[in-house]
């Protein structure tokens, strides 16, 4: 991977019992953070972890667990406030018609930001996956996207030296999310006038929206602040291992972050139900680095010469006999 800065991490949630709907105490035994920052370790690409506030780390336990994952020779590589897993949130979070609502969720994203400073870390994930709506008339649209931007340009305002990470997704669990789009989280970074807004790429929600993910990339440029990295089959977010389903994107995504100088985190949001995770991790890393690889290979500017000459046949051939064999 010469020329490549990729900096891999986790969410330690892949490590946990990975529980579904139908399963809800999961399929797997709970693992002590302790338990789960050793099987990370023993990836030795792994060097960072993702947490969520504050089931994973919060006020109380942050000291301890900040001494956990620096002893283990990592570093945090984001905080997740949780604005889903709670009924009080049911009917949105930072854009719920009720006032105090707003303001339990803004202190939330306020304390995640806190922890993750206690932490090293320089930046929190928000995913408002009960912001939206599941029927027609049951939201005021307009009302609703303005909230939205002034929660976060409040929130951008009281933690101005952390970046504030937007996550998007089509749905789930609401049936229509807000923030749903690259382009429309672009737009929420705008309209906040925020230097610390910015985005985090889901690429198996991108998938779900329709995207060309490496598209969503260029589209967010400089505001693309954080990768997670999983796969699916663009119906539903199965959170698969990298590149189990999506290779050509997956190969055309790293040739474009390449281009456009993303320097952040590519952490790992997979969720192995019935696959062990160290595996699924393991296969998700070697997978990217093969296809930085195979990337290197073909030729940056190679493929920037077919590009400019509309010959995406070349490309295509040359990544099939990088893979397949016939590319020396």
């Amino acid at each position: 991977m010469e020329g490549w800065n990729m900096k891999f991490a986790v969410g330690l949630w892949a490590y946990g019992k990975t529980g579904d709907r139908f399963l809800l105490g999961g399929y797997k035994d709970d693992v002590a953070l302790a338990d789960r920052l050793k099987r990370v370790t023993a990836n030795g690409n792994i060097r960072a972890v993702e947490l969520n506030y504050p089931g994973d780390v919060n006020a109380s336990n942050a000291a301890e667990v900040g001494k956990l994952i620096h002893g283990a020779g990592l570093a945090v590589a984001m905080v997740g406030a949780d604005l889903t897993g709670d009924r009080i949130w049911q009917f949105g979070s930072l854009t719920s018609k009720s006032a105090e609502i707003r303001q339990k969720a803004l202190e939330r994203c306020v304390a995640t930001a806190d922890v993750a400073r206690s932490l090293k870390c320089d930046r929190i994930n928000l995913w408002l996956g009960q912001d939206g709506f599941d029927y027609c008339f049951q939201s005021r649209y307009p009302e609703a996207w303005a909230r939205l931007v002034e929660a976060v340009s409040r929130l951008a305002s009281e933690v101005a030296d952390v970046k504030v990470c937007i996550e998007y997704k089509p749905k789930e669990p609401r049936t229509h999310s807000l923030v749903n789009s690259a382009a429309k989280a672009l737009l929420l970074c705008r309209e906040t006038g925020k230097s610390n807004v910015g985005v985090t790429i889901d690429v198996g929600h991108s998938f779900n929206a329709g995207e060309n993910t490496a598209e969503a990339a260029c589209l967010l440029g400089e505001k693309l602040f954080h990768l997670h990295l999983n796969d699916n089959y663009r119906t539903w977010d199965d959170d698969l291992a990298v590149g189990s389903v999506h290779t050509l994107e997956f190969i055309e995504l790293l040739y474009w972050l390449r281009n456009i100088g993303y320097d952040g985190y590519y952490s790992l949001d997979v969720f192995p139900y019935r696959e062990e995770p160290e595996r699924v991790v393991e296969e998700s890393i070697e997978f990217l680095k093969a296809a930085a690889d195979l990337v290197e290979k073909v030729g940056m500017d190679t493929i920037a010469e077919k590009i400019e000459r509309n010959d995406t046949l070349a490309v295509q051939s040359l990544i099939r006999k990088a893979m397949f064999g016939g590319l020396h």
